[in-house]
């Protein structure tokens, strides 16, 4: 037999307001349609991070980013991931730049479990860019 749960809000046993939720790898949530269902944490990003890339580069913001930059050179850096992934061939990362240019790229170099190798180019050279950012998705180890 199932059951149901109506709350309009979750606190923590002290009742201070805070929440601390924890969700399973085997918890679904039910699509807008409301005729398939997910699983919820699969689809959530894993790790993403904002980046200045000029002068000396710097995480303006993150998540599961490391607080550092390697910079490789012109256009090109390596960002710590603090979680590591399982299985670096199972990751799927997408790299954005924030210029108002239409002849930049993007790309996602050679990366390893705990790390992620962004790089951008304008006009196909290397460039060192203010705003780039990057989104990965899969599993944690």
């Amino acid at each position: 037999m199932s059951s149901q749960l109506n709350v309009d809000t979750i606190v923590d046993k002290a009742g201070s307001g805070g929440t601390n939720v924890k969700v399973g790898n085997t918890s679904t949530y039910v699509s807008d349609g409301g005729g398939v269902t997910q699983n919820l944490v699969q689809g959530l990003a894993k790790a993403w991070c904002k980046i200045n890339g000029t002068g000396t580069p710097a995480i303006n913001d993150s998540f599961n980013c490391s607080g550092s930059i390697t910079d490789n050179g012109n256009g090109d850096y390596s960002i710590g991931i603090t979680s590591a992934f399982s299985n670096v061939s199972n990751i799927v990362a997408v790299g954005m730049e924030f210029e108002n240019s239409t002849s930049s790229a993007i790309a996602i170099g050679s990366s390893s479990t705990s790390s992620l190798r962004l790089k951008s180019f304008d006009n196909g050279n290397a460039s060192d860019r203010e705003h780039l950012g990057f989104l990965v998705h899969g599993d944690l180890a």
